[in-house]
């Protein structure tokens, strides 16, 4: 855990716990006002990052689980034990898929301790002590050198840093276009827009009727908070001079309709 950067321990220590910036939290802190997961729309805890079957979610998993693969055969790791790892990994996403009947006899028991511990235990490195006597009889009977424990050590690792993987991956798209929460948005403010522009510049000071003459598309392809600032200003300024013509109707309306106000 040490040889791990500060970044990825403090991320650690939060995701054991529980405890961090997803949509749950945020809410609860006051930090935002939907705990919708910015991939898919769902509700989100932390739980739900590695679980996330949104398009780019699913695709980053298979990139961090491939890689993983890859890893395992450069540890020379046991085929069996590999085979193992990556069946109980497909239980963080879908804890129904893992299956004892996946692995030889003599893994049993070292796979049903790794269910105990859970299946998000692994994203949070905690290996069952069983893997790395069985490593150990697989590299004596190649004749390796190589150290099972230094080899459980930096599976925990790599175990820890596909966890993190993913949270960097919900993180890009928590700040981009991709977020489901932006997309809404930004279709409201595009309504907002679109209906600003239907109501033309009647109702608007002559100073802020020139922010309708631009052409609608010009408007629309501005970025979020340009837009959002855009709408904000016309509405308010709309309101604001519909509120200073108000009395000036009112004394009109009394006069082409004197019989409206008779006692």
């Amino acid at each position: 855990m040490r040889s791990l950067p500060a970044g990825v321990q403090r991320w650690t220590t939060k995701h054991v716990v529980g405890m961090c910036g997803v949509g749950k939290f945020k809410v609860r802190w006051g930090y935002d006002t939907s705990a919708a997961c910015p991939c898919c729309g769902e509700f989100k805890d932390h739980l739900h990052v590695p679980r996330c079957r949104a398009p780019s979610a699913s695709a980053e998993w298979d990139r961090q689980t491939v890689a993983l693969d890859l890893w395992l055969d450069t540890q020379v790791t046991d085929p069996a034990i590999k085979h193992a790892l990556l069946s109980l990994l497909k239980g963080v996403c879908d804890p129904s898929l893992p299956s004892i009947r996946m692995v030889p006899g003599g893994l049993s028991s070292a796979f049903r301790s790794q269910q105990r511990i859970g299946y998000q235990g692994l994203l949070e490195g905690r290996l069952s002590r069983q893997w790395a006597p069985l490593q150990e009889e697989y590299l004596q009977s190649r004749g390796s050198q190589r150290s099972p424990t230094l080899w459980a050590s930096r599976l925990s690792h790599q175990l820890i840093l596909l966890g993190f993987q993913l949270w960097e991956h919900r993180n890009s798209v928590q700040h981009s276009e991709d977020n489901v929460q932006l997309q809404e948005r930004s279709q409201q403010v595009n309504d907002g827009i679109h209906n600003q522009f239907d109501m033309g510049p009647t109702d608007l000071p002559k100073v802020v009727q020139r922010m309708l003459s631009v052409k609608r598309r010009t408007v629309l392809n501005k970025p979020l908070v340009d837009r959002e600032e855009w709408l904000k200003l016309v509405r308010m300024e709309r309101t604001a001079y519909r509120r200073a013509l108000a009395p000036q109707r009112r004394i009109l309306h009394r006069f082409f309709h004197p019989a409206d106000h008779s006692p």
